[in-house]
């Protein structure tokens, strides 16, 4: 299966980030975000991840309009149904370029 190759990114990855953030406030398990030459890397903890696949963010992200929300909100749903079926299951995805050419990778992690 071909991996995501273009990305929603600017405010699209900062609002999803800081809801990220924002429900793992307070815990130990939190969106880890980490700045890359051209991009950010996003990681979600375990419980962001179910969150995710339990309240099916791509279906909502993938409304948005941009060329690649709907891609990308597919693979996110994609990605965190399946690792949020393991207990330690997480996904981690990259974007990089200019808001008009994005492009990026996408993992689903046990």
């Amino acid at each position: 299966m071909r991996v995501v190759r273009s990305l929603v990114a600017g405010a699209l990855i900062a609002g999803a980030a800081s809801v990220f953030a924002a429900l793992g406030a307070g815990s130990a398990n939190a969106v880890a975000l980490t700045p890359l030459p051209g991009g950010v890397q996003v990681d979600l903890s375990p419980a962001d991840t179910k969150w995710v696949a339990e309240n099916n963010l791509g279906l909502a992200i993938a409304g948005l309009p941009h060329p690649s929300a709907a891609s990308f909100g597919e693979a996110l749903d994609a990605a965190a149904d399946l690792s949020s079926t393991y207990p330690t299951g997480r996904v981690t995805f990259t974007v990089f370029g200019p808001f008009n050419e994005l492009n990026g990778t996408m993992l689903a992690l046990q």
